[in-house]
């Protein structure tokens, strides 16, 4: 999802430069790693990104999420995006219009 979210950024000609990248991540995880991780998906380098959002140990909380499978979350912003919103939104709205105009029972 997230190559696919980059790619539709390309196609729109957004450039790198406006992108601001961050992980989400529990404090006992392992953060740099989390980093190169997402990195490597992201195609950016792991000091593109800005501080990790570390959400707080709860010991009463038994998380399935844990070891070195768990990479966190990463968080897309893109500054300056009004314009770029509403240019997504009219695409999507026509890809949701080209599909239910494609359904012979025109399901909603």
């Amino acid at each position: 999802m997230i190559k696919l979210y980059l790619r539709w950024l390309d196609l729109l000609e957004v450039p790198r430069e406006r992108l601001r990248l961050s992980v989400s991540i529990h404090e006992s995880a392992d953060v740099p790693a989390a980093e190169q991780f997402w990195a490597e998906i992201a195609g950016v380098a792991p000091f593109a990104f800005n501080k990790a959002t570390l959400k707080r140990h709860n010991p009463k909380t038994i998380r399935k999420n844990t070891g070195d499978a768990y990479r966190g979350c990463l968080s897309i912003y893109v500054t300056k995006s009004a314009d770029l919103y509403r240019r997504m939104e009219g695409a999507w709205y026509g890809i949701v219009g080209a599909s239910l105009a494609s359904d012979p029972e025109n399901r909603t």
